[in-house]
C-alpha cells in the first residue's frame, strides 16, 4: 500500500465519523449555534475529538437505524450528556 491510499483511508474514516456525529445531532436535535457556542467553541472541539476516536461508531448507526429513543443514546455515547445540553429544551 502506497503512503498516499493509507492517509486517504484515513481521511475517510475521519469525515465519515463527522458525518455519523453531524447524524446523531440532527437525531437529538441539538442546537449547532448553541453547540458551537460553548465555551468559545472549546467543547464542540472536545466532542468532535471523542466522536473521531470512539470505538463505539457501529452503536451509533445502529441506533440511528434502528430509530432509537434519546435515553439509548446515553448507554454508549460518550457525548450524549452534550447532545442533551445543547437542545433547546434544555
Amino acid at each position: 500500500m502506497r503512503s498516499g491510499q493509507r492517509q486517504w483511508s484515513q481521511s475517510e474514516r475521519v469525515w465519515r465519523q463527522f458525518a455519523l456525529m453531524e447524524l446523531i445531532m440532527e437525531r437529538m436535535r441539538v442546537d449547532p449555534l448553541v453547540a458551537a457556542r460553548k465555551c468559545g467553541g472549546t467543547v464542540m472541539a472536545d466532542a468532535r475529538n471523542t466522536c473521531l476516536g470512539c470505538s463505539f461508531h457501529r452503536d451509533c448507526r445502529d441506533w440511528l437505524e434502528r430509530g432509537s429513543d434519546l435515553a439509548g443514546l446515553a448507554e454508549f455515547c460518550p457525548n450524549a450528556g452534550f447532545f442533551r445540553e445543547c437542545r433547546p429544551n434544555f
